[in-house]
């Protein structure tokens, strides 16, 4: 008898398939994340960013990995779990404040669980048989909702950056006068984005081998909106030298700062010179389910294709963005090719085969947590989120303006406030926090200047905990006063 016949022999691996010991760790894992969203929530925890050296924490694992393996019997460590809580960043404390990236909805735990061990690829539509079906409904019904009208469409991929990407893929398709994704690209293309823009346009543009002249950046307003005036002088400096504009990318909203490009205005133009008009609302554009906080999304109904991630204001983890087009169809023209291999028939509007219209062969089931979400709330759950998340920006910014010494770039149109300490050094500040805790607040550079930054994420950042935010960078300054003035 051989090792296929009898599956006991391997016992190195055959263990780890027991279903018995899959339940003992289940319960133990459930008890352990359990507590640890109790301790975030009660802000329990020392720090939400647990501060160490880089280079200090990869010693830390490396040596930890060194020790061998005779901690535990599962197929972990029996302390992996609790390490790997105890040194991350908590999410779930209401002191975070910090990168754009959404505290999830606890349950959805169990989604991801059940995901992670079906593992159906969602490549073609016998890898899915679930999925696929339900990526296909939901994406649809959300499109409408968006505005985006009956033929309107999309897909989920793992993450902003891959949906541009695929979005002006789609672009150069539909709006070059040759196929380009036969032939290689045979003009000096170029896209038109607000300066402002997250980085990945620009990385797009480059991916796709039209170089440093391909990403026309559009001079931006002092609210980091792009100046429709501007916009006509860049298309028509574009053409002076010599390069084809294919789009024109609307940000809603900048990274930065949260601005809101004019939509409508964008459209207008992008109809006016027969171009492809893409918004990355990676961050903002989930405010189209908020009837308080729709307004800066006016005209997204007139984009050819809207990029949306999940995983910043909608409570879904990590990554899972929706790529939107006003015609289901532009979808395939991203990626025109055959694969007999994977495609019976070789036909390109099969919306079954989601590789078709997506760069991830292999994909995780992303469906299955917006369509459950969706099916059951509709938007009313996402409304909420966007209402609390945005207003808690909104209320922290009213104490900006009323604290003496502090100053507020813009009134937050997002869940973003950038403001600025007007007595102590911004960078400095930052440091302090990111050393000392306990909160988590992050930073960026408008026109050489520093100014501190805070991301809404936690539905339960209260006044009280914003407010604490200033508090304790007000403590953080004079401290720091005083051991300068002690040294000297």
């Amino acid at each position: 008898m051989n090792a296929f016949e009898n599956p006991t022999n391997s016992s190195e691996w055959s263990n780890h398939y027991d279903v018995t010991r899959f339940e003992q760790s289940g319960q133990q894992s459930i008890q352990m994340l359990t507590r640890y969203l109790g301790l975030s929530r009660a802000q329990e925890l020392d720090f939400v960013l647990p501060s160490y050296d880089p280079g200090h924490r990869l010693d830390m694992w490396s040596k930890e990995m060194n020790q061998g393996s005779d901690k535990g019997n599962g197929l972990f460590r029996d302390d992996l779990l609790a390490r790997v809580l105890n040194r991350s960043n908590h999410l779930h404390d209401p002191r975070y404040a910090g990168h754009q990236v959404a505290v999830p909805l606890p349950e959805l735990a169990w989604i991801s669980a059940a995901t992670a061990l079906l593992n159906n690829g969602m490549a073609i539509d016998e890898m899915g048989p679930a999925s696929s079906p339900m990526e296909e409904a939901v994406m649809r019904s959300i499109a409408q909702f968006m505005g985006l009208g009956e033929g309107a469409s999309g897909i989920l991929c793992h993450g902003g950056t891959l949906a541009n990407l695929t979005a002006l893929l789609a672009a150069r398709q539909c709006q070059a006068e040759n196929d380009e994704w036969r032939d290689g690209t045979s003009e000096p293309y170029a896209v038109l984005v607000s300066e402002q823009a997250h980085y990945c346009v620009d990385r797009a543009v480059r991916v796709m081998g039209w170089g440093e002249q391909g990403t026309i950046h559009v001079p931006t307003d002092d609210q980091h909106r792009i100046r429709p005036e501007a916009l006509k002088e860049a298309f028509a400096e574009a053409e002076r030298k010599g390069l084809k504009v294919l789009s024109v990318v609307g940000s809603a909203c900048t990274t930065s700062s949260g601005a809101f490009d004019d939509l409508n205005a964008l459209a207008d133009f992008a109809e006016s010179k027969d171009l492809w008009f893409h918004v990355d609302g990676a961050h903002g554009a989930a405010q189209v389910f908020s009837k308080q906080h729709s307004d800066p999304l006016s005209g997204l109904h007139r984009a050819d294709s809207v990029a949306m991630d999940f995983h910043k204001m909608l409570g879904v983890p990590a990554l899972c963005t929706g790529l939107f087009y006003r015609r289901s169809e532009d979808a395939y023209c991203a990626f025109s090719q055959r694969a007999d291999y994977l495609y019976e028939k070789g036909e390109q509007d099969e919306w079954w085969n989601l590789s078709k219209r997506t760069f991830e062969c292999t994909k995780r089931m992303l469906s299955v947590a917006v369509f459950g979400i969706w099916e059951q709330h509709g938007p009313k759950l996402w409304e909420s989120l966007v209402d609390q998340l945005v207003g808690n920006a909104q209320t922290f910014a009213a104490n900006v303006e009323k604290r003496e010494g502090w100053q507020l770039f813009t009134q937050p149109k997002s869940n973003i406030v950038c403001f600025r300490s007007t007595r102590w050094d911004n960078s400095l500040l930052r440091r302090l926090m990111v050393e000392h805790g306990p909160h988590y607040i992050v930073k960026t550079e408008f026109n050489g200047e520093t100014w501190l930054r805070c991301t809404f994420q936690n539905p339960f950042t209260t006044e009280t905990v914003s407010t604490s935010i200033l508090t304790r960078l007000e403590a953080l300054g004079m401290e720091w006063d005083s051991a300068q003035n002690s040294a000297q």
